[in-house]
C-alpha cells in the first residue's frame, strides 16, 4: 500500500523544544485533520509535512515518490496578473518554454542570418502551439468550468474576493494533480455558501488523499475521518475517528486519567497515615518497610488539563424594546444592492446575518454604524444606542503599535499589572504586552481585541466572523459568554456549529431584498431543502403557521417549528 512516513526526531525555535520524536504516518486516501488548541504548532507541522522547513533532525520515508501541494491563499508578486495567468503557472513546462522562446527571439533579432538558431526557434515554436499549448488552454478551460470560475480567468487578482482566491488555489491544485493536498485553515475568510461547496469538493471530487488544519467542527466531521493531535513537546496522538468522536474519546480519555490520578492520591494518603501510626511503635518495621515500597513505586503524575480563556461583556442600562428600524429604502454603494421594506432589530435578539457577497455585508454593517447614508427611505437609530463592531481584518488594532499602545489607543489606562491580569483570563503572559501587533498571530489578535471589548460598554455587538482563527475551546467559551450577554448581537459567520449554538434569527438577502426569518442554519437549511419560505410574515397567524407547516412537513418537524415560533413570539412581547 502507497505511503508516506515522516519521522520527526527533534524540533526546536528558539532554542526551545517543540517537536520531539513523532512518527507522522499516511496511508493511501486518508482523510486526516490535524487539530490541537491554539500556539500549538499545528501549521510549523503542517510546514515540516510540506518541506518547507528542512534544517533539523528528521527522516523522510517517502519510496513511492509521492507529490504533496500545500493550499495556500494566492498573493503574487504581481496582483495585476490575470488568473488565467495564474493558472498557467501550474504548468512548469509552459512556463519554461516560454521563456526560452523569449530568449530566442532576442537572440534572432541581434543575428537574423543565423540559421541554425532559426531552426531550434522554429522547432521549439511547432511543439508549443501543436502540443503544450492547445493542451494547458483545453485544461484551465475545464477544471474553470468544473470548478466554477469560468468567469474569473480574464479577472486580474485585486478584483476576485478571498474566498475566490481559495477557489483559484483550489483549480491550480487540480491542473498540477498531486498525490497529497494538504490544507491549513481553508474555511478562514470564506462564506458559508463556499464552505459547503469546499466540503463538497473534497468529498465527492478530490479523489486523493488530504490533510486539513482547521477548527470549523462540523467542516472536519463532513470531510475527515482520522484526528491527529498535536501537543508540543509530546507523541502525536491518533484518533481514527472524525472530530465529534475525537473530542469524545479526548473528554473520556482525560477523564479516566483525572480518575486514576485522585485514586492514586487517596491510597498515598490512606499509606502515609498508616506509615505514622506505626512508625514509633511495635510495627515500625513494617512502617520502614512500607515507606521503602512507597518510594520505588512508579508516580502518576497530574494530567495535563487544558485550560479554557474566560471572555466577559459588560452593556449599558436598560435598553427600549426597539434599537433599529429600517422603512422602504436601498442600501447602496455606488449604486443600490439591495431593497428593505421593513425592518426592525429588537432588544436581546441575536441575529445571524446571511451574505452571498462581501460587499452587501461591509455596506450594511457601515449603513447601521452612519459611515455610509442610505440613498433614500427611513432609518432610525435609538440615541443612546452604543455599538461595538468587531471586524475579522482586526482593524481596530493598530499593526504599528504594541498592545498596551493598543489598549491606551481606546483609551483603556490600567496600570501593567492590571492589564496582565486582564490579559490572563484570556491565557496571555507578561510578554505579550510589548509586543507589536503585527509579529501577533490572528488568535492572538482575535483574543486581544475581545481583551479590549471586555472594558467596553455597549448594547449592541456586530460580530463579522468572530470565530476564525479560534481553536475548540475558545470558541466554546466565547459561545457561553454570548449566549449570556444581555442585549443584542449582529453576526457574521460562516461557523455553521457556531451559528446553532447563538441564532435566535435570521436576515438574508432574497431576489435583492432583505428579508427576515427566526431560527439558526438548521432551520434555514431545512427550510431551504424543504422550499419553505423564510419570510416571518408566513408566522404573524396561527392558523396561516399550521396550514403551512402541515401541508410541508411530517409531525415532527412540525412540533419543532411551531415550539421555535412560540418562544420567539414569547420573547418579542
Amino acid at each position: 500500500m502507497k505511503h508516506l512516513k515522516i519521522n520527526i526526531n527533534s524540533f526546536e525555535f528558539d532554542w526551545e523544544l517543540v517537536f520531539k520524536d513523532i512518527d507522522f504516518v499516511l496511508n493511501k486516501n486518508d482523510k486526516v485533520a490535524i487539530v490541537w488548541t491554539n500556539g500549538a504548532w499545528k501549521s510549523t507541522l503542517m510546514k515540516i509535512l510540506t518541506w518547507e522547513i528542512k534544517n533539523f533532525d528528521w527522516n523522510i520515508d517517502n519510496v513511492w515518490n509521492l507529490t504533496l501541494w500545500y493550499l495556500k491563499q494566492i498573493y503574487s508578486d504581481n496582483e495585476n496578473k490575470l488568473v488565467r495567468e495564474e493558472l498557467r503557472d501550474a504548468f512548469t513546462k509552459i512556463v519554461e518554454t516560454e521563456e526560452e522562446l523569449s530568449i530566442l527571439e532576442k537572440s534572432m533579432a541581434e543575428n537574423s542570418s543565423d540559421m541554425e538558431l532559426i531552426e531550434k526557434y522554429t522547432s521549439l515554436l511547432e511543439q508549443y502551439n501543436n502540443i503544450w499549448w492547445n493542451d494547458y488552454k483545453n485544461q484551465i478551460h475545464n477544471v474553470a468550468n468544473w470548478i466554477w470560475i469560468l468567469e474569473l480567468l480574464d479577472k486580474k487578482l485585486t478584483e476576485v474576493s478571498w474566498w475566490q482566491r481559495t477557489k483559484i488555489a483550489l483549480a491550480k491544485v487540480l491542473l498540477e494533480s498531486p498525490d497529497i493536498l494538504f490544507l491549513d485553515e481553508p474555511t478562514n475568510f470564506i462564506d458559508m455558501n463556499s464552505v459547503e461547496w469546499l466540503e463538497s469538493f473534497l468529498q465527492n471530487k478530490w479523489k486523493s488523499w488530504y490533510v486539513i488544519i482547521s477548527h470549523d467542527r462540523e467542516f472536519l466531521d463532513k470531510t475527515c475521518d482520522k484526528t491527529y493531535e498535536v501537543q508540543p513537546k509530546r507523541w502525536l496522538t491518533y484518533y481514527f475517528t472524525n472530530y465529534t468522536w475525537y473530542l469524545a474519546e479526548r473528554e473520556r480519555i482525560e477523564k479516566r486519567k483525572m480518575d486514576d490520578y485522585k485514586r492514586e492520591q487517596e491510597y498515598l494518603e490512606k499509606q502515609k497515615t498508616l506509615i505514622n501510626r506505626f512508625r514509633a511503635g511495635s510495627r515500625a518495621w513494617w512502617a520502614k518497610s512500607r515507606e521503602k515500597s512507597l518510594e520505588k513505586r512508579e508516580i502518576i503524575e497530574a494530567p495535563v488539563i487544558s485550560k479554557k480563556p474566560k471572555f466577559f461583556f459588560w452593556y449599558t442600562w436598560e435598553t427600549p424594546e426597539k434599537l433599529l428600524s429600517f422603512k422602504e429604502c436601498f442600501i447602496w454603494r455606488k449604486e443600490p444592492l439591495f431593497f428593505i421594506s421593513e425592518l426592525y432589530l429588537y432588544r436581546k435578539q441575536r441575529i445571524w446575518i446571511v451574505w452571498e457577497n462581501w460587499v452587501w455585508k461591509s455596506t450594511f454593517i457601515k449603513t447601521i454604524l452612519w459611515q455610509i447614508n442610505l440613498l433614500d427611505g427611513f432609518f432610525w437609530k435609538w440615541k443612546w444606542l452604543k455599538i461595538w463592531y468587531y471586524s475579522q481584518m482586526h482593524e481596530e488594532l493598530d499593526e504599528n503599535k504594541t498592545v498596551r499602545e493598543n489598549f491606551l489607543k481606546h483609551k483603556i489606562e490600567y496600570p501593567d499589572q492590571q492589564l496582565i491580569w486582564l490579559l490572563s483570563h484570556y491565557l496571555f503572559d507578561v510578554k505579550i504586552l510589548d509586543k507589536k501587533v503585527s509579529e501577533l498571530s490572528g488568535w492572538e489578535r482575535s483574543k486581544i481585541l475581545f481583551a479590549i471589548l471586555w472594558q467596553k460598554e455597549f448594547n449592541l455587538l456586530i460580530l463579522d466572523e468572530p470565530t476564525n482563527h479560534l481553536d475548540y475551546d475558545t470558541r466554546e467559551s466565547l459561545e457561553h459568554a454570548l449566549n449570556n450577554f444581555a442585549w443584542s448581537i449582529l453576526f457574521i459567520s460562516h461557523d455553521r456549529y457556531f451559528v446553532n449554538k447563538l441564532s435566535t434569527n435570521i436576515w438574508f438577502i432574497s431576489e435583492w431584498e432583505l428579508s427576515v426569518s427566526y431560527g439558526n442554519y438548521e432551520d434555514y437549511k431545512f427550510k431551504l431543502e424543504n422550499n419553505i419560505d423564510m419570510d416571518l410574515s408566513l408566522w404573524d397567524q396561527e392558523a396561516e403557521l399550521n396550514l403551512v407547516l402541515e401541508e410541508k412537513l411530517w409531525e415532527k418537524a412540525f412540533k419543532r417549528i411551531k415550539d421555535k415560533f412560540w418562544n420567539w413570539k414569547k420573547r418579542r412581547n
